[in-house]
């Protein structure tokens, strides 16, 4: 039975060495636990408040050495919950603060590339940083584009796609998001 401990440990081992080859830091926050998450993207040089949640996996996209940058595009502020399953575009800044709330499977997408499709002419890249601010509650699966900012103790409807600022203190649903209603923050 310790063999078999044994060798299930080194197995798995081996398999977080392969991911972190593979895909550096990020195939290690698929896999991390909770507790581990904030701690590591502070070392890599994320800027992590106190009481900070997250949850693996976490997917981070356009950071590290091979971008030119180490996660300092992410800051989060204090006493915040990050969901399972979230999309971190890094190509530009993402900003929470504190008290914000991010569903499971929420995308930030800081830019936009079309890549090597001819309309690149018509459409060069782009890229705006994305900011949450103090209160603010995102929904499953919602998206948030380049550039956006989501007021304070606004709310973002689950599945909203979300193209233009959101006022404080705001409901918003949709695809793509609109204003439904006001909310009173409390």
């Amino acid at each position: 039975m310790k063999k078999l401990v044994l060798l299930v440990f080194k197995v798995v081992l081996w398999l977080v060495y392969c991911a972190y080859r593979a895909e550096g830091i990020n195939g290690l926050l698929v896999i991390m636990p909770a507790k581990l998450i904030a701690l590591t993207l502070s070392k890599y040089g994320a800027k992590i408040g106190e009481h900070v949640e997250m949850h693996s996996p976490l997917i981070i996209h356009n950071a590290g050495p091979e971008h030119g940058r180490h996660y300092q595009h992410f800051v989060v502020g204090d006493n915040c919950y990050i969901g399972r399953d979230v999309f971190l575009d890094l190509k530009d800044e993402i900003c929470i603060q504190d008290q914000v709330t991010v569903s499971m499977r929420v995308t930030f997408i800081t830019h936009t590339d079309v890549g090597k499709s001819p309309i690149v002419a018509q459409k060069p890249p782009t890229h705006a940083p994305i900011i949450l601010r103090r209160g603010a509650y995102i929904g499953a699966g919602a998206i948030i584009l380049q550039g956006v900012e989501i007021g304070e103790d606004a709310i973002v409807g689950a599945g909203a796609v979300v193209t233009k600022s959101v006022p404080p203190c705001s409901l918003v649903v949709g695809v793509p998001a609109r204003v439904v209603s006001s909310i009173n923050a409390g």
